[in-house]
């Protein structure tokens, strides 16, 4: 079970230390809006508190039933990304228009769109195993990424897009991709880049002000530079916690995009050293179910994951520390937002889900005494390799057969097959006759009438007349 514990224990590390460092990014800014102090950390642990239950959801969940209905779920972000484009249903926050409105919450389609994504291309690759070429490989994975990313642009969200991308990295590295694939790709990205620049130059002075940010301190590298004097100022202890001074409404989203730079403020190098080592040992759990688990879904479902989450985790604290152009993605279960934690603690309880299903974690589950709640909260798998069934059961796929007969038409019905009706022969003058010499009645023969079918031969073997059981006469036709 070590693998399990590691990536619950790690997960668990990185949620505790997010709710206390959201209490303290987010508590000044509350206050100078005229709120509760404890408003953003109380809403950011009603968070949490459904991610856990989303957790244990995932947990549960058969690993065939991930597989079954992953096309439904591709078909309904596609349909989501498409209706958050449209005006009166998509909202639109600083500029992008990425999140719809539910009353309560803002829910952003993107992030569902990332996991989804992982577990089709999983799917889709684990059923190519056996005839899996290059060809195979990046059909139809690589085009529908086209898709996604192109209604994931248009919000626009760049962020959103380059996490999309560490998807398909996993997915393709995992199945096996060729390295100079990856090498063609990065050319293509480049490449890319430098049509970027020429069609928009605003956009791409926006993703190169990481080079030199004090270029454009009141624009471009605003909070580049304002998240470079917060670690700068916690040195290698930290200013101590709740004592950062960036968070009074001098660094921008200080609570969310930006909270590592509050981390390395508030508890210094050693707290950023913690969080990156947390962040290493799930990397390392997440690659370690792969490797020993025996289900191909599962490995390449971890590895597209893993990559994902702590691939999104190196962008956001690469550019707060300036080595990366800022995106926007958020720090994976310690950034506030209610959409990223729940989506984020969902994956974690589906490589725990993983975890649990290695061959050597269900045997040591199956002679382990286990108490009520654990069987309830965490059942046993049934197998290392769980089947994939169809949505609908077998018998209600067969399709309905016809069987001519004497110009009519017999169905044969899922119930029951047809069954041809044959009545009772009637009774021949010969047999009349015989049952007459016997002392029968014709009127016993006749209620009584023996159908050829069900006649027995006697006991010598050889085939008897046309009645059981009755002497021949000598001379009688045979």
């Amino acid at each position: 079970m070590t693998s399990s514990h590691l990536v619950l224990g790690s997960a668990g590390l990185l949620l505790a230390i997010g709710l206390v460092m959201v209490f303290s990014a987010s508590s000044i800014e509350a206050a100078l809006d005229d709120q509760s102090a404890w408003a953003p950390g109380v809403q950011q642990l009603v968070w949490a508190v459904l991610g856990i239950g989303a957790m244990l959801v995932a947990l549960r969940l058969p690993i065939g039933l991930i597989r079954r209905w992953s096309p439904i779920a591709l078909i309904v972000v596609a349909v989501l990304l498409l209706l958050v484009l449209v005006p009166g249903i998509g909202v639109r926050l600083n500029g992008a228009r990425q999140w719809i409105d539910l009353g309560f919450t803002y829910f952003q389609p993107s992030e569902l769109g990332k996991l989804v994504f992982a577990l089709w291309g999983a799917h889709v690759l684990a059923l190519r195993e056996r005839y899996l070429t290059t060809s195979s490989l990046l059909v139809p994975v690589v085009p529908v990424f086209g898709v996604l990313a192109l209604l994931v642009i248009a919000e626009p969200d760049f962020g959103g897009v380059v996490s999309l991308g560490l998807v398909l990295v996993g997915l393709l590295w995992a199945g096996g991709m060729p390295l100079r694939w990856f090498g063609w790709a990065f050319l293509a990205g480049a490449a890319l880049l430098g049509v970027v620049a020429l069609l928009s130059p605003v956009r791409m002075a926006r993703l190169t002000s990481f080079l030199d940010p004090f270029a454009d301190p009141t624009n471009t590298g605003f909070q580049a530079i304002r998240g470079l004097y917060a670690l700068a100022t916690g040195g290698f202890w930290g200013v101590g916690l709740g004592n950062s001074a960036m968070k009074w409404n001098i660094l921008p989203e200080a609570e969310s995009d930006f909270i590592f730079a509050i981390i390395g403020e508030e508890l210094g190098f050693l707290g950023c050293l913690v969080v990156i080592a947390l962040y290493g040992v799930l990397a390392w759990a997440g690659f370690r179910i792969a490797s020993r688990s025996a289900d191909r879904f599962v490995q390449l479902a971890c590895v597209g994951i893993t990559v994902w989450l702590i691939g999104q985790a190196a962008m956001n604290m690469g550019y707060v520390v300036g080595l990366l152009p800022v995106t926007g993605v958020t720090l994976p279960l310690i950034s506030a937002g209610g959409t990223s934690l729940i989506l984020t603690l969902f994956i974690v309880g589906l490589l725990a889900r993983f975890a649990r299903s290695e061959p050597a974690a269900i045997e040591h589950q199956r002679t382990q005494p286990r108490g009520r709640i654990a069987r309830l909260l965490l059942p046993v798998p049934t197998a290392a390799v769980e089947p994939v069934r169809p949505r609908r059961r077998p018998e209600e796929q067969r399709p309905t057969r016809t069987v001519g007969s004497g110009g009519r038409t017999l169905l044969h019905t899922r119930s029951r097959p047809a069954r041809e009706v044959v009545p009772p022969a009637a009774p021949s003058d010969r047999d009349r006759e015989r049952d007459r010499e016997r002392g029968r009645g014709a009127a016993d023969s006749r209620a009584r009438p023996v159908p050829p079918r069900d006649r027995r031969p006697a006991g010598n073997g050889r085939r008897q007349g046309p009645t059981s059981g009755a002497p021949r006469r000598p001379g009688g036709p045979r």
